[in-house]
């Protein structure tokens, strides 16, 4: 097993069972300005290193050698790490691609695994995954401060707060308040312009009609919903 250590670069393990090819993904990667703290030959060391190195991604050969094969070291992985692995397929079969709907994974390459196909699922993954993770972080921090803040639970059994659903397609669903009503168009009026297919959470001020409303909005984690409140800052909050 090899290991290199640079915190302040991505980290990618390889699980690769044939030492030219480990050698080729290795170079690649670490052109592309990634590091490669782990190189590892069998299914076993693969979950031992994923223990040990923390990596950000894994590349990891389906037909690994060892007493697991990669859907099985991939399951394993699963049950303490949600790391996203790549898998890297030589001859795709159909009983293998069926085990892989067990399980889940961030993509496939096919061998030989070229400069371009390795650079482009790299990218991609990974921006799909920190943005997960970025949603994932804001949403727990919006119902922390939902759950833990008693001003907020004063606002909201005073109605001064409200809870909001909804997208900028379809609109926004208030809780307990008809959205045809004055007050249910004016939240849907200063919530939807700050929605979109790029934003994970927005907290934002924002004036209507003299009163100052603070706005939380957080990417639901699997579609693009959101949700989050409208709070009355300043000026008549009734």
């Amino acid at each position: 097993m090899s290991d290199l250590i640079n915190e302040a670069r991505t980290k990618v393990l390889i699980a690769e069972d044939e030492p030219i090819v480990a050698l080729d993904l290795q170079g690649m990667v670490t052109r592309f300005g990634y590091d490669v703290v782990a190189t590892v030959d069998n299914g076993p060391a693969a979950v031992a290193a994923v223990r040990r190195f923390v990596p950000d991604i894994i590349l990891l050969d389906i037909a690994i050698t060892g007493s697991l094969d990669g859907i099985e070291v991939a399951r394993k992985i699963h049950e303490f790490s949600t790391v996203p692995i790549v898998f890297c397929i030589s001859n795709p079969d159909l009983s293998s691609l069926m085990r892989t709907k067990e399980i889940s994974y961030a993509g496939y390459l096919l061998k030989p695994i070229s400069p371009d196909s390795l650079a482009t699922t790299l990218d991609t993954v990974l921006y799909k995954y920190n943005l997960e993770k970025r949603a994932e972080l804001a949403e727990e921090r919006y119902r922390t401060l939902e759950k833990t803040c008693a001003l907020l639970t004063y606002f909201f059994e005073q109605d001064v707060a409200f809870r909001w659903t909804g997208n900028a397609e379809k609109g926004i669903h208030v809780d307990g308040i008809d959205p045809a009503s004055s007050r249910g168009t004016l939240i849907e009026r200063l919530v939807v312009p700050l929605l979109g297919p790029d934003r994970i959470a927005v907290i934002r001020k924002e004036e209507s009609d003299g009163q100052v409303y603070g706005i939380i909005a957080v990417r639901n984690e699997e579609d693009t919903t959101y949700s989050g409140m409208v709070i009355p800052l300043e000026g008549d909050a009734r």
